[in-house]
């Protein structure tokens, strides 16, 4: 695969196209919504092609594999969700793990492989006037601040 091919795949995306998820315990988690990658491929590779595996349950979830293939190299992904969950959410379980395994898949060749770090994540949305990110972080830091000044209970 040609290198500048892979560097118009690894390229950040524009910081409007951030979406933020609410972490359990309060945090929040930038990400890229698998449409959009999507849309990074046709315009980058538009012959890509991919295959899913059937859906299998395994414990609570329902797991998928994906099979991306790019300039005829392919990558795989897993994908999964809960199978039974509590609280009705967009999309059934199959659909969610489908979209998570393509965004695995992508992940391989580079694709949004940039949100594990989410420090970088910050920076790069600041640098294009979008605070969402850093605001938040702002306000993480202070929070942890706020703990760490909390007096001691005394034993007894």
């Amino acid at each position: 695969m040609k290198t500048e091919l892979l560097d118009q795949l690894k390229a950040p995306f524009p910081a409007a196209e951030h979406q933020d998820r609410t972490l359990p315990g309060g945090g929040k988690w930038f990400f890229i919504p698998w449409q959009r990658i999507r849309k990074r491929l046709n315009e980058v590779c538009p012959d890509w092609s991919v295959s899913y595996s059937d859906p299998v349950i395994v414990g609570e979830y329902v797991v998928v594999r994906c099979q991306l293939t790019l300039e005829g190299l392919t990558r795989e992904g897993v994908g999964n969700d809960k199978a039974y969950p509590e609280k009705q959410t967009y999309g059934t379980p199959i659909e969610r793990a489908i979209a998570d395994a393509f965004k695995n898949a992508a992940e391989q060749f580079g694709v949004g492989a940039y949100l594990d770090n989410q420090e970088f994540v910050i920076r790069h949305m600041q640098k294009q006037g979008d605070g969402r990110a850093y605001a938040y972080s702002d306000i993480r830091q202070q929070i942890r601040t706020q703990k760490n000044r909390q007096p001691l209970k005394k034993a007894g």
